[in-house]
Protein backbone atom coordinates (compact mmCIF):
# COMPACT_ATOMS: atom_id res chain seq x y z
CA UNK A 1 0.00 0.00 0.00
CA UNK A 2 1.54 3.59 -1.07
CA UNK A 3 2.34 5.72 1.71
CA UNK A 4 -0.42 8.41 1.11
CA UNK A 5 -3.23 5.28 1.71
CA UNK A 6 -1.30 3.93 4.47
CA UNK A 7 -1.42 7.54 6.30
CA UNK A 8 -5.20 7.31 6.02
CA UNK A 9 -5.76 4.18 7.22
CA UNK A 10 -3.60 4.50 10.11
CA UNK A 11 -5.54 7.70 11.07
CA UNK A 12 -9.41 6.13 10.56
CA UNK A 13 -7.85 2.72 12.91
CA UNK A 14 -6.86 5.27 15.63
CA UNK A 15 -10.18 7.07 15.39
CA UNK A 16 -12.32 3.82 15.34
CA UNK A 17 -13.35 3.63 18.84
CA UNK A 18 -13.94 7.72 19.05
CA UNK A 19 -15.96 8.12 15.34
CA UNK A 20 -19.11 8.03 16.32
CA UNK A 21 -18.94 10.22 18.92
CA UNK A 22 -18.11 12.96 16.66
CA UNK A 23 -19.39 12.29 13.31
CA UNK A 24 -22.22 14.19 12.92
CA UNK A 25 -22.02 15.45 9.57
CA UNK A 26 -21.23 12.42 8.06
CA UNK A 27 -24.64 10.87 10.01
CA UNK A 28 -26.57 13.60 8.23
CA UNK A 29 -25.15 13.05 4.97
CA UNK A 30 -25.29 9.33 4.89
CA UNK A 31 -29.25 9.72 5.76
CA UNK A 32 -29.70 12.50 3.32
CA UNK A 33 -27.79 10.33 0.36
CA UNK A 34 -30.31 7.64 1.46
CA UNK A 35 -32.86 9.88 1.00
CA UNK A 36 -32.41 10.97 -1.78
CA UNK A 37 -32.08 7.43 -3.65
CA UNK A 38 -35.97 6.85 -2.57
CA UNK A 39 -36.90 10.15 -3.73
CA UNK A 40 -35.48 9.10 -7.26
CA UNK A 41 -35.95 5.95 -6.88
CA UNK A 42 -39.31 4.64 -4.92
CA UNK A 43 -40.10 1.56 -6.49
CA UNK A 44 -35.68 0.42 -6.49
CA UNK A 45 -35.45 -2.51 -4.68
CA UNK A 46 -31.68 -3.50 -5.35
CA UNK A 47 -30.59 -7.23 -5.12
CA UNK A 48 -27.02 -6.33 -4.20
CA UNK A 49 -25.57 -3.30 -2.67
CA UNK A 50 -22.02 -2.04 -2.43
CA UNK A 51 -21.01 0.34 0.09
CA UNK A 52 -17.96 2.06 -0.39
CA UNK A 53 -15.79 3.50 2.48
CA UNK A 54 -18.55 2.70 4.72
CA UNK A 55 -17.03 3.34 7.98
CA UNK A 56 -18.53 2.27 11.12
CA UNK A 57 -21.95 1.43 8.78
CA UNK A 58 -24.01 3.95 8.60
CA UNK A 59 -25.38 3.71 5.26
CA UNK A 60 -26.13 0.12 6.14
CA UNK A 61 -27.86 0.63 8.88
CA UNK A 62 -30.04 2.93 7.11
CA UNK A 63 -30.32 0.57 4.23
CA UNK A 64 -31.32 -2.61 5.93
CA UNK A 65 -34.92 -0.83 7.03
CA UNK A 66 -35.65 -0.46 3.23
CA UNK A 67 -34.36 -3.60 1.71
CA UNK A 68 -34.02 -5.81 3.93
CA UNK A 69 -33.63 -8.89 1.54
CA UNK A 70 -30.56 -7.56 -0.33
CA UNK A 71 -27.16 -8.46 -0.44
CA UNK A 72 -24.85 -5.80 1.23
CA UNK A 73 -20.99 -5.58 0.25
CA UNK A 74 -19.09 -3.29 2.68
CA UNK A 75 -15.61 -2.13 2.26
CA UNK A 76 -13.16 -0.26 4.19
CA UNK A 77 -9.65 0.47 3.83
CA UNK A 78 -9.58 1.01 7.74
CA UNK A 79 -9.34 -2.95 9.61
CA UNK A 80 -10.27 -0.97 12.95
CA UNK A 81 -13.45 0.85 11.15
CA UNK A 82 -14.86 -2.63 9.47
CA UNK A 83 -14.32 -4.38 12.22
CA UNK A 84 -16.44 -1.94 14.51
CA UNK A 85 -19.51 -2.16 11.71
CA UNK A 86 -19.03 -6.28 11.87
CA UNK A 87 -20.29 -5.66 15.50
CA UNK A 88 -22.70 -3.35 14.48
CA UNK A 89 -24.27 -5.54 11.86
CA UNK A 90 -23.66 -8.98 13.43
CA UNK A 91 -27.49 -9.63 13.36
CA UNK A 92 -27.88 -9.35 9.28
CA UNK A 93 -27.08 -12.70 7.60
CA UNK A 94 -26.52 -11.46 3.90
CA UNK A 95 -23.39 -9.17 4.62
CA UNK A 96 -19.90 -10.03 3.12
CA UNK A 97 -17.01 -7.49 4.66
CA UNK A 98 -14.34 -6.03 1.78
CA UNK A 99 -10.68 -4.98 3.58
CA UNK A 100 -9.17 -3.01 1.22
CA UNK A 101 -8.36 -0.01 -1.26
CA UNK A 102 -11.44 0.94 -2.83
CA UNK A 103 -9.20 1.78 -5.68
CA UNK A 104 -7.15 -1.09 -5.23
CA UNK A 105 -10.15 -3.81 -5.62
CA UNK A 106 -12.48 -5.23 -7.96
CA UNK A 107 -15.83 -5.79 -6.65
CA UNK A 108 -17.53 -6.80 -9.76
CA UNK A 109 -21.18 -5.67 -10.57
CA UNK A 110 -23.91 -4.30 -8.03
CA UNK A 111 -27.77 -3.05 -7.98
CA UNK A 112 -26.98 0.03 -6.11
CA UNK A 113 -23.62 1.18 -5.43
CA UNK A 114 -23.20 4.07 -3.19
CA UNK A 115 -20.51 5.63 -0.81
CA UNK A 116 -20.81 8.55 1.79
CA UNK A 117 -17.99 11.08 2.23
CA UNK A 118 -14.80 8.66 1.03
CA UNK A 119 -14.53 8.69 -2.62
CA UNK A 120 -12.43 12.39 -2.35
CA UNK A 121 -9.94 10.18 -0.61
CA UNK A 122 -8.67 8.29 -3.68
CA UNK A 123 -6.42 8.91 -5.89
CA UNK A 124 -7.95 9.10 -9.20
CA UNK A 125 -11.41 10.43 -8.44
CA UNK A 126 -12.76 10.62 -11.91
CA UNK A 127 -11.82 7.26 -12.46
CA UNK A 128 -13.32 5.78 -9.36
CA UNK A 129 -16.68 7.33 -10.02
CA UNK A 130 -16.26 5.81 -13.79
CA UNK A 131 -15.89 2.31 -12.78
CA UNK A 132 -18.30 2.69 -9.80
CA UNK A 133 -20.98 4.09 -12.52
CA UNK A 134 -20.16 1.29 -14.60
CA UNK A 135 -20.39 -1.46 -12.61
CA UNK A 136 -23.83 -0.69 -11.23
CA UNK A 137 -27.58 -0.08 -12.02
CA UNK A 138 -27.78 3.05 -9.96
CA UNK A 139 -24.53 4.92 -7.79
CA UNK A 140 -25.49 7.27 -5.64
CA UNK A 141 -22.45 9.22 -3.83
CA UNK A 142 -21.65 12.16 -1.24
CA UNK A 143 -18.13 13.96 -1.54
CA UNK A 144 -16.10 16.94 0.37
CA UNK A 145 -15.70 19.86 -2.05
CA UNK A 146 -13.60 22.72 -2.89
CA UNK A 147 -13.93 25.37 -0.06
CA UNK A 148 -14.27 22.68 2.85
CA UNK A 149 -12.47 23.72 5.91
CA UNK A 150 -11.53 27.03 4.72
CA UNK A 151 -11.47 28.91 8.32
CA UNK A 152 -9.12 26.44 9.37
CA UNK A 153 -6.75 27.16 6.22
CA UNK A 154 -7.27 30.74 7.07
CA UNK A 155 -5.76 30.46 10.75
CA UNK A 156 -2.47 28.56 9.67
CA UNK A 157 -2.01 31.60 6.98
CA UNK A 158 -2.98 34.49 10.18
CA UNK A 159 -0.08 32.57 12.03
CA UNK A 160 2.60 32.45 8.73
CA UNK A 161 2.51 28.77 8.30
CA UNK A 162 1.79 27.03 5.52
CA UNK A 163 -1.96 25.92 5.43
CA UNK A 164 -3.26 22.34 5.67
CA UNK A 165 -4.53 21.22 2.06
CA UNK A 166 -6.45 18.58 0.10
CA UNK A 167 -7.40 19.01 -3.39
CA UNK A 168 -11.38 18.42 -3.25
CA UNK A 169 -12.82 18.87 -6.44
CA UNK A 170 -15.41 21.96 -7.12
CA UNK A 171 -19.04 21.68 -8.35
CA UNK A 172 -18.76 22.55 -11.75
CA UNK A 173 -15.74 20.31 -11.90
CA UNK A 174 -17.86 17.13 -10.77
CA UNK A 175 -21.38 17.97 -12.64
CA UNK A 176 -19.51 18.08 -15.58
CA UNK A 177 -17.81 15.10 -15.47
CA UNK A 178 -20.83 13.49 -14.15
CA UNK A 179 -22.71 14.85 -16.94
CA UNK A 180 -20.28 13.43 -19.60
CA UNK A 181 -20.78 10.16 -17.92
CA UNK A 182 -24.65 10.34 -20.04
CA UNK A 183 -26.36 9.13 -16.78
CA UNK A 184 -30.18 8.02 -17.97
CA UNK A 185 -31.67 9.99 -14.80
CA UNK A 186 -29.61 11.66 -12.47
CA UNK A 187 -29.75 14.38 -9.86
CA UNK A 188 -26.94 16.62 -8.44
CA UNK A 189 -27.44 18.56 -5.05
CA UNK A 190 -25.07 20.45 -2.27
CA UNK A 191 -25.16 21.77 0.78
CA UNK A 192 -22.90 23.24 3.37
CA UNK A 193 -22.68 22.08 7.79
CA UNK A 194 -21.03 24.20 9.65
CA UNK A 195 -20.03 23.30 13.22
CA UNK A 196 -18.38 25.93 16.10
CA UNK A 197 -15.96 25.15 18.34
CA UNK A 198 -14.96 26.90 21.73
CA UNK A 199 -11.04 26.84 20.52
CA UNK A 200 -8.11 25.86 18.03
CA UNK A 201 -7.37 22.83 20.29
CA UNK A 202 -11.08 21.59 20.14
CA UNK A 203 -10.80 21.30 16.44
CA UNK A 204 -7.61 19.65 16.42
CA UNK A 205 -9.11 17.15 18.96
CA UNK A 206 -12.23 16.63 16.73
CA UNK A 207 -9.95 15.62 14.02
CA UNK A 208 -8.31 13.46 15.91
CA UNK A 209 -11.24 11.58 17.09
CA UNK A 210 -12.79 12.01 13.60
CA UNK A 211 -9.62 10.54 11.41
CA UNK A 212 -10.08 12.88 9.07
CA UNK A 213 -7.41 13.93 6.61
CA UNK A 214 -6.96 17.46 5.81
CA UNK A 215 -3.23 17.54 4.28
CA UNK A 216 -1.70 14.91 2.28
CA UNK A 217 1.29 15.40 4.89
CA UNK A 218 1.22 15.42 8.12
CA UNK A 219 1.32 18.77 10.01
CA UNK A 220 4.01 19.53 12.33
CA UNK A 221 3.51 18.78 15.51
CA UNK A 222 5.40 22.85 16.10
CA UNK A 223 2.97 23.99 14.00
CA UNK A 224 -0.15 22.55 15.86
CA UNK A 225 1.61 24.24 19.01
CA UNK A 226 1.39 27.57 17.55
CA UNK A 227 -2.18 27.78 16.48
CA UNK A 228 -3.13 26.23 19.76
CA UNK A 229 -1.37 28.92 21.60
CA UNK A 230 -2.13 31.81 19.13
CA UNK A 231 -5.54 31.14 18.48
CA UNK A 232 -8.12 30.88 21.33
CA UNK A 233 -11.17 32.13 20.24
CA UNK A 234 -14.01 30.29 18.53
CA UNK A 235 -14.07 29.00 15.11
CA UNK A 236 -16.77 27.93 12.58
CA UNK A 237 -15.59 25.39 10.09
CA UNK A 238 -17.71 24.64 7.19
CA UNK A 239 -17.99 21.12 5.20
CA UNK A 240 -18.93 21.34 1.92
CA UNK A 241 -20.51 18.52 0.52
CA UNK A 242 -21.83 17.13 -2.94
CA UNK A 243 -24.74 14.91 -3.45
CA UNK A 244 -25.02 12.88 -6.77
CA UNK A 245 -27.51 10.19 -7.82
CA UNK A 246 -26.79 8.46 -11.05
CA UNK A 247 -28.70 5.55 -12.95
CA UNK A 248 -28.03 4.23 -16.62
CA UNK A 249 -31.76 3.00 -16.90
CA UNK A 250 -34.55 5.95 -16.87
CA UNK A 251 -36.74 3.70 -14.26
CA UNK A 252 -35.83 0.90 -12.32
Amino acid sequence: MELQKRYIQDNFNRASSSYDNVAFVQKECAAKLVNLLKSCFPEFHPQSILDLGTGTGYIPEILFSFFPQSKFTLNDISPSMLAKTKEKLAVYKEVAFILGDMEALDFGFHDLTISNLAVQWVRNLKKMIKESYNNSNVFVFSCLLDGTFNEWSRVFTKSLLPAPTHQYPSKQELESYLLHLKPKKYFFDSQEFTLCFPSASEFIKYLKNLGANLSSQTIPLSDLRKIVKTYTGKINVTYKVFFGVLSRCRSL
